[in-house]
């Protein structure tokens, strides 16, 4: 289940930008040792791919599929993921990947008919080389798309290019400014994002870097939609809340990441499939201004250290990477957003319950929900609840080796499950809970030595 939700509130974009430059701190060794690495990975790369020896790329140095951590679109897409925010090209977007399903090379857009690959990938390699280096980039937008163009440029000429590198993301991101002009082609339009940068610097006196700037707005705006933003440069906080249930065969692979078997054409291919919590964290990510609330029902029934594995740090340390024994996408990192809230519910009454280590406790607070009389209304309800609370308040019943609080049963035993019922149908229903829900949980209590044998008489005189 899942559903979205307004938060009805709203600000206007840029008064909430001012306020995060002014809170940056430029000189933490958080934000240098991210100024040191993006310069380091740039660096690697220049070094394995230089701008004049583009021509040079072939099939194996170009291509990302083949498992290799080391090709020019790994590094456009993966090794340069912090270079340029949000790259929405898939591997068909470099016209040429290699198809693990297949074990060959496959081909798209302007090459997909050359059946010679090597030829195909000269065409590929002499397209970039001119982008690079002779600035041709109407040919290489229409041949590659404005993202990868955008992407490509802007890992060459960093201080050039605006690090945003999705069309409708720079759309919003001027929005936001009120500074959207249709009428300027995207190369400029990214241009004038750099100009604002400039000028937010100046008017904050500002170190804040190109891409501290760029990464301050990507974090706190749904840039990839523009969902919140209203025609009053003002942004409106939108969120979702989904709820899930744990059981004791509950697995890390059903939860965070996994192994699937697909079959393709009769051949049986294994691929790493994002599940429920990276999937909904993604979407946290996408969208910094809205509240993303994961509910666990019976948390306590799965082996959480088994289900949550790496992430019980990213539970504690949320927007830092953590790496999954699984690699999907090129990537094996996880992250888990600051806007993204897990809650899990238990009944402490469960025998599972201690399976709960120290390790995940502490990364969660805990709140008793106890039964509470004051939500019954319904008179006989009421009377009913009392004679059984009688049971775990009366210290001749209830064995000394358990709280009154961890092991009463609950008040939802004594509402209507339908609000529109009568007093007459809700006295029926009362009964039917009584015989077959109240009494059986009271009994299976005397037998494990929960309540002591003295209770059974009061149990069996329960009546409605």
């Amino acid at each position: 289940m899942a559903v979205t939700q307004n938060s009805g509130w709203s600000r206007n974009p840029e008064q909430i930008i001012d306020d995060l430059i002014t809170n940056f701190d430029t000189e933490s060794d958080d934000a240098r040792l991210e100024r040191e690495n993006l310069e380091l990975m740039l660096s690697l790369f220049y070094e394995e791919f230089p701008k004049e020896r583009l021509k040079e790329l072939t099939l194996d140095s170009y291509s990302i599929g083949t498992g290799n951590n080391d090709s020019f679109c790994w590094w456009i897409e993966r090794g340069l993921e912090d270079l340029g925010y949000y790259f929405p090209g898939t591997s068909r977007s470099y016209q040429i990947y290699w198809s693990k399903p297949k074990h060959e090379y496959s081909k798209h857009g302007f090459v997909k008919d050359v059946e010679d690959d090597e030829l195909a990938m000269k065409m590929v390699a002499e397209t970039l080389h001119d982008l690079v280096n002779n600035g041709d980039t109407e040919l290489a937008f229409e041949r590659f798309g404005n993202s990868f163009v955008l992407k490509v440029l802007q890992s060459y000429y960093p201080d050039e290019y605006f690090p945003i590198n999705s069309e409708k993301a720079i759309e919003n991101t001027l929005k936001l400014f009120g500074s959207f002009d249709d009428s300027l082609n995207l190369l400029d339009q990214n241009k004038k994002l750099t100009q604002i940068y400039l000028d937010k610097k100046n008017q904050h006196n500002s170190r804040i870097t190109k891409n501290e700037f760029a990464k301050i707005i990507w974090s706190n705006f749904n840039l990839k939609s523009g969902e919140g933003l209203t025609q009053n440069k003002e942004v409106v906080t939108h969120g979702e809340f989904k709820v899930i249930q744990f059981h004791p065969a509950y697995t890390y692979e059903d939860f965070v990441r996994g192994i699937v078997a697909s079959s393709h054409e009769g051949t049986i291919s294994y691929e790493v499939e994002n599940k429920i919590l990276v999937n909904f964290a993604k979407k946290a990510i996408d969208n910094p201004n809205g509240k993303y609330v994961l509910i666990i029902d019976e948390i306590n029934r799965a082996n959480l250290p088994s289900v949550l594995g790496e992430l019980i740090y990213a539970l504690e340390y949320r927007d830092a990477t953590v790496e999954s024994m699984y690699e999907s996408e090129g990537t094996r990192n996880i992250k888990l957003p600051k806007n993204l809230y897990i809650i899990g519910t238990m009944n402490t009454a469960d025998r599972s319950v201690g399976h709960i280590d120290y390790a995940i406790r502490r990364r969660f607070a805990f709140y008793d929900v106890l039964p509470d009389l004051s939500v019954v209304k319904n008179r006989k309800a009421q009377e009913l609840f009392q004679e059984v609370s009688v049971l775990f308040d009366n210290k001749s019943h209830l064995s000394s080796d358990f709280d009154a609080n961890d092991v009463r049963i609950g008040h939802s035993y004594f509402i209507p499950s339908n609000e529109a019922m009568t007093e007459d149908e809700f006295e029926i229903e009362l009964k039917q809970k009584l015989k077959y829900e109240i009494k059986p949980i009271l009994y299976e209590y005397i037998k494990d030595g929960i309540l002591l044998n003295s209770a059974k008489e009061v149990v069996e005189n329960l009546h409605v």
